[in-house]
């Protein structure tokens, strides 16, 4: 009555970080051990409707979390993405009325949705 699936479905959401899944695969067991409990008292069709419902919260639990899983690695992804369209510069140059050298850092950012670049000057 999917009772081995809700509970190996349990420990490998708890294995790979998904403890958002639990909240299917925990019913799921509660649903499995009531069919497993209407079976043995001879109540087949209310045990085949429980372990029904178990089976459709451990394939509900599955889809969720390779959905998040799949949501996390795009926001990961993305920001590694941003930070390899950004570069920062250094120009330094001889500055004749302090008689010293100056340099100037500017930042650049771009991505599909904005831009921007930032400079700040200092005297060595």
């Amino acid at each position: 009555h999917y009772m081995t699936l809700s509970i190996v479905l349990t420990v490998i959401c708890l294995m790979c970080g998904g403890w958002w899944s639990l909240l299917c695969t925990i019913p799921a067991i509660m649903f499995a051990l009531a069919a497993n409990y209407e079976a043995a008292a001879g109540n087949t069709a209310v045990a085949k409707r429980k372990a029904s419902t178990a089976l459709a919260l451990n394939i509900f639990a599955v889809v969720f979390h390779v959905v998040m899983i799949t949501i996390i690695v795009g926001s990961i992804a993305g920001s590694i993405s941003a930070q390899a369209n950004s570069y920062r510069s250094r120009y330094c140059s001889y500055c004749t009325y302090s008689y010293s050298y100056y340099c100037s850092y500017s930042y650049n950012y771009s991505s599909s949705y904005s831009s921007y670049s930032y400079s700040y000057y200092s005297c060595i």
